[in-house]
């Protein structure tokens, strides 16, 4: 990755990171909300038999009403566990036995079994997308590694985000995954 790349991801990281420390415990509970309705009433969710959703740290969207209606609709859960550096998603049965990574992010138990599912709706976080569906995460590539070490799952990738999170354009290298569709609590970004 060239320099200026770099210092331009690295200001986006930067700039969001500053607008998301400005929202309050209620905005981002609010804000949550209104992006779980979208996502629970979708065609795409209701079909879903497996949903892949990240867990919530450090004023991201909180996936915990997405993840309780579908324990309810009866559909298959997985959160993300990073071990070293890569990330298995693990079946989940509850909210209620997670560890806190080296990072304070909450994981399923490394017991948990490893998810294997041909088709998933993965719920991704990120730090800014476009509206041409590209994504910068928090810089570890967690997920775009994921991705490329699973070629014969067939994902429906939806990332959730603010409105605040969207940016014109994103400096972008080839090895970075596009997701299929972007929900913020006022609208669904989908592909041109």
């Amino acid at each position: 990755m060239d320099k200026e790349m770099m210092q331009k991801k690295k200001e986006i990281r930067r700039r969001i990171k500053a607008l998301k420390e400005e929202l309050s415990p209620k905005q981002v509970e609010e804000l949550s909300h209104e992006i779980a309705k979208r996502i629970i009433e979708s065609d795409y969710y209701k079909s879903a038999d497996v949903i892949y959703p990240y867990i919530a740290y450090n004023q991201e969207v909180i996936t915990t009403e997405i993840i309780e209606d579908a324990f309810k609709q009866g559909k298959k859960v997985a959160a993300p566990r990073v071990f070293d550096d890569y990330m298995e998603f693990l079946y989940i049965k509850d909210l209620d036995h997670f560890e806190l990574s080296g990072f304070n992010i909450p994981e399923p138990p490394a017991s948990n079994e490893v998810a294997k599912d041909p088709r998933v709706l993965i719920i991704m976080p990120g730090v800014a997308f476009d509206p041409d569906l590209n994504r910068i995460g928090y810089g570890g590539g967690y997920y775009d590694k994921y991705l490329s070490n699973h070629p014969d799952v067939l994902f429906t990738k939806v990332a959730i985000t603010y409105d605040f999170q969207i940016v014109d354009s994103l400096p972008t290298e080839p090895h970075d995954y596009k997701v299929d569709m972007v929900v913020t609590p006022t609208k669904t970004l989908l592909p041109k």
